[in-house]
């Protein structure tokens, strides 16, 4: 019998009086936690209180896609702009209390994502069944957003499961999967079939008809590590110091969600007041989401899921590409292709270089299979779509050629290429003219990791049918993309090789190579522009500077000592770093040469500062070099809107997405700031800093 009902939640009573509360939002294919759906909760809730003697109360999912997903970001910047966050605290919170405090055991059943609100609802009830699905994950991404749950469960955690779980799940953005749930005690049920989950879900009843609701406040498992880091001051303060210095080394300066949550958390664990620890979170949530960095982190979450292009449904996507090159950026464009069932063939220039590359993407393969993504089974079939040659003699015949910034080939052997293979479409991803007529162009900084951006350049002539299947083909890599115009040229390289060449001027002032990089990263940037020159490699940068800034003998007299030392870069595991893995160190040695061979003068101010401004300032000397590189390129009309600009300097080369992007900054930072500014450098170190007349148009 259907007692309540409404547009995201139903309500059914059984015959032996158990309830079930359906959470089902119509028209939509997952369940979102809005104000619409704990508005209509709220109403349900109120119903059941006038409900006498009901044994059990069920909570469940009426969407295959998972049990709930919370916040809807599209909710969160409608409220943050019209500045009503607090009142969607607020309900949720109430309604998480109504929940908690209903006077019949309740039992969430989970089965797929439960996230963010969706979590804080099943974590409201008293008994907790989970079905294990590959896609059953317990998260809370409010964090990665600038922002902090914000109905109240951050106290039953910390009650619960203990100050250092409660923020590795919290902070540091764990996704737990069923097993780990149950294993934690946030479950008291898992289940694997149907069958079992039948079978687990009359024992849970059962358990709740007989023990009734549990304790307002569990206490967390008793453990050794547990009685020495929580049960006592010290040992708490030595996690809260302990997490405090992870943040710092991974969380950009101005970005306060993850410090102020821990500092939340932190004092939960000594409070047994629930009404003072509830004001407590609701304090923090409304001064985190009406935050800049908040509304920054959301407007890009947004954009990242508005920018996966399109093509429409009968578009074919291309079933073999072919990759031109040699080296780690091949093996990571051929993974990505293979782990999206693409067939790949590698054309390499030598057997040496093809049998490098083929082994390093067996190392990625094999990777998969030692973090649990793949099983050795999956990683054999991925591997069987990948063929490896050093001549076009390929199997099937590619539908799209990738020329990659290593690729080997001349002008004669593209065209021959092209005369082999006629409906092949050639997409160029290199710094360079020597291509003619080519279908697209298409600039990527890492194939894999962090930047799923890409710049794509199609040409007008194109005809719409080759656009489509390169607009499928992008999709299916799971990339998104920004169309630029007028330019040949990777964007996020120009802007990166400016900072890049300021770099250097450090360098030969003496200031130290890793406290610049550190400070960019601590800044927010991904990485300094000196990291990304050992990325792509210092044949590819040695390219870039004979085609930029071909009079600069001095650079090009750098890079070839440190050729000749073999310092080539992150491949070869030397450059203006030691890397290892996904760890690095300066390289003192590449230091010490730069500051030999691009000796500079120190102007008196710089010499009269300690070390730490130094590097300060210089931090702000590679940003300003970008910026000024960043508004050369938008008065260029490469970009249709200032909106592909900022997701392209995010999303593609590593800009922190708190700060809006480059335009906000600008903007934030004020016009007189950014006057004064160039004004102190152009006076001593030149008119490199000079703001030009376009400047200006970021405050139109």
């Amino acid at each position: 019998m259907v007692i309540f009902s409404s547009n995201t939640i139903q309500i059914e009573k059984d015959q032996d009086g158990t309830i079930m509360i359906v959470l089902d939002v119509k028209g939509e294919s997952a369940n979102k936690v809005n104000l619409s759906l704990l508005r209509d909760l709220d109403a349900g809730l109120d119903k059941l209180q006038e409900i006498n003697s009901i044994p059990v109360i069920t909570l469940r999912s009426g969407k295959t896609s998972g049990f709930a997903f919370g916040p809807d970001l599209h909710e969160w910047e409608q409220l943050q702009a019209n500045g009503d966050i607090d009142h969607w605290q607020q309900t949720g919170m109430q309604v998480y209390r109504k929940l908690r405090d209903l006077k019949p055991p309740t039992i969430a059943a989970i089965s797929g994502p439960c996230l963010g609100g969706g979590l804080e609802l099943a974590l409201a009830c008293d008994y907790r069944l989970v079905y294990e699905k590959p896609n059953t994950i317990f998260a809370f991404p409010e964090v990665e957003l600038g922002a902090c749950p914000a109905f109240g469960s951050i106290y039953f955690l910390t009650q619960k499961i203990g100050l250092e779980k409660t923020m590795k799940l919290l902070v540091f953005g764990a996704r737990w999967k069923a097993r780990e749930v149950f294993r934690n005690h946030l479950a008291d049920g898992i289940a694997q079939t149907e069958k079992q989950l039948r079978s687990e879900f009359t024992r849970l009843i059962g358990i709740a008809l007989r023990d009734g609701k549990k304790k307002a406040l569990p206490s967390a498992p008793f453990s050794l590590s547990s009685l020495i880091f929580e049960k006592n001051f010290a040992g708490r303060a030595i996690l809260h110091r302990a997490f405090n210095r992870i943040i710092d080394k991974n969380t950009p300066e101005e970005v306060l969600a993850p410090r102020q949550t821990l500092s939340l958390v932190s004092d939960l664990v000594t409070i047994k007041n629930t009404t003072i620890a509830e004001q407590k979170i609701a304090e923090l949530s409304q001064r985190l989401i009406p935050s800049p960095p908040c509304k920054n982190l959301v407007k890009f979450a947004l954009e990242d899921i508005f920018r996966i292009p399109t093509a429409p449904v009968e578009t074919p996507a291309p079933n073999q590409v072919a990759l031109i090159g040699e080296g780690k950026t091949i093996a990571e464009w051929a993974f990505l292709h293979a782990s999206r069932g693409i067939s790949v063939s590698i054309q390499g220039k030598t057997p040496e270089g093809l049998g490098k590359t083929l082994m390093a993407l067996n190392r990625l393969m094999h990777e998969t299979i030692r973090k649990g993504i793949w099983t050795a089974g999956e990683v054999e079939k991925r591997l069987g779509l990948i063929e490896g040659t050093t001549s076009s003699n390929f199997k099937k015949n590619p539908d799209i050629a990738l020329l990659t910034p290593h690729s080997f080939f001349s002008t004669e052997q593209i065209n021959l290429f092209k005369q082999t293979f006629p409906d092949c479409m050639v997409v160029k991803a290199e710094e360079s003219n020597i291509l003619q007529d080519e279908s697209a162009y298409l600039f990527q900084q890492y194939p894999l990791g962090k930047f799923p951006c890409c710049e794509l350049v199609i040409p007008e002539s194109i005809s719409l049918i080759k656009r489509d299947i390169l607009l499928a083909w992008i999709s299916r890599l799971g990339k998104t993309t920004v169309l630029i115009n007028n330019t040949k040229s990777c964007v996020a390289t120009k802007v990166l090789l400016s900072g890049f060449r300021e770099n250097l001027e450090l360098l030969g002032e003496g200031v130290l190579l890793g406290k610049i990089e550190n400070s960019l990263r601590k800044w927010g940037l991904h990485f300094g522009p000196l990291f990304w020159a050992d990325w792509i490699g210092l044949d590819v940068i040695t390219s870039l500077f004979n085609r930029y800034f071909p009079s600069d003998t001095e650079t090009l007299d750098l890079f070839s000592q440190m050729r000749s030392r073999l310092w080539l870069g992150i491949e070869e595991g030397k450059g203006w770093f030691l890397h290892h893995k996904n760890s690095w160190w300066p390289n003192l040695l590449a230091q010490n040469l730069a500051k030999h061979i691009l000796k500079r003068n120190i102007d008196p101010v710089t010499n009269s500062m300690g070390k730490a401004n130094q590097v300060r300032e210089g931090r702000e000397r590679i940003l300003f070099s970008m910026l000024l590189e960043f508004t050369s390129i938008r008065a260029g009309c490469i970009f249709k809107t200032e909106s592909d600009l900022n997701f392209l300097a995010v999303r593609g080369l590593g800009w922190p997405a708190h700060t809006g992007g480059p335009g906000p900054w600008i903007r934030l930072k004020g016009q007189s700031y950014w006057e004064a500014l160039s004004a102190n450098y152009v006076s001593r170190f030149g008119p490199r800093f000079e703001l030009p007349e376009t400047w200006y148009m970021w405050f139109d």
